[in-house]
């Protein structure tokens, strides 16, 4: 049978906090780590900020990297193995004790996803681990429930209708194009108002406006993972320019791409970078 860890296990270095529906924590797992087949105690959301493993669930195999958003249920067995370099994840192990039906109801499969703006939430609660003061609780409570709040949003999208989750794959495919409401509804088969209607009331904003999210969300992985010109970045996802781009990077993501850039570049040198800040492999500092 299966070991039950921690889902902190196996980190080289640890930093923890509670929070409203659990507990908060940011580990950093050492390059080439391979954890066995194991479960943890709590259902958790993970977030990969930088590095990366090959998770391996009774599902199959998951490559996971930078962005990347991991819920599993209690008990899940799996098994992970690490890449070549240092690996840094957020953790948000959940008590059941403490959710509500709707937050609950997330926690009972295995699921992932890529998401920038789990991802730039997962940085600011790090941040705030690494450099706490007296709000510091208070950050970290907003951060980990508004991952909390996203996360949950996006799994119930995908128990609507079939033709909804066609409009979105169509969206997906086709971001970068100057696509209509009409050329949707048309490639799924609906009349445009009933799509409109439908993907305002269960995504909870237009069809317009999914499509400028998925454009920023393109850009931030350009933006992580190029040294691409911005202007360059804003016209390959479909924005008009780069003050285009700007403005709706700044209304999702809440930062700039230029500043969103040099976070995400930061974060891949290194998940510390201060002197006297390192703590032995064994230990794990919970802020009080």
């Amino acid at each position: 049978m299966e070991a039950q860890v921690q889902v902190t296990a196996g980190a080289s270095r640890i930093r923890a906090h509670e929070f409203s529906l659990g507990r908060v924590a940011v580990s950093r797992f050492p390059p080439d780590l391979d954890l066995a087949r194991h479960n943890h105690p709590q259902a958790t959301v993970a977030v990969i900020l930088s590095g990366g493993f090959d998770g391996r669930y009774r599902s199959g195999r998951h490559d996971c990297g930078a962005r990347s958003v991991i819920v599993e249920p209690a008990g899940e067995c799996h098994a992970n193995r690490f890449g070549h370099v240092e690996t840094t994840i957020l953790t948000l192990s959940l008590e059941p004790e403490r959710l509500d039906r709707v937050v609950e109801a997330i926690a009972q499969r295995v699921s992932f996803r890529r998401d920038a703006f789990a991802g730039l939430m997962a940085r600011r609660a790090a941040d705030e681990l690494d450099r706490p003061d007296d709000v510091t609780p208070m950050a970290l409570e907003a951060a980990a429930l508004e991952i909390v709040a996203h996360v949950t949003r996006a799994a119930n999208d995908e128990s609507r209708p079939a033709w909804l989750a066609e409009a979105r794959s169509v969206i997906h495919d086709r971001f970068s194009e100057a696509l209509t409401l009409e050329e949707v509804a048309a490639a799924v088969g609906v009349e445009p108002d009933r799509l409109a209607r439908a993907f305002r009331r269960t995504v909870g904003e237009p069809l317009a406006g999914y499509v400028r999210r998925v454009r920023v969300d393109a850009a931030a992985a350009r933006l992580a993972g190029t040294d691409v010109p911005i202007s360059q970045v804003a016209a390959e996802v479909g924005f008009a320019d780069q003050s285009h781009l700007t403005r709706w990077f700044g209304r999702y993501l809440g930062t700039t791409p230029g500043r969103y850039r040099a976070e995400m570049s930061s974060s891949k040198r290194s998940f510390v970078v201060r002197v006297g800040r390192e703590m032995p492999a064994d230990h794990e500092e919970t802020l009080r």
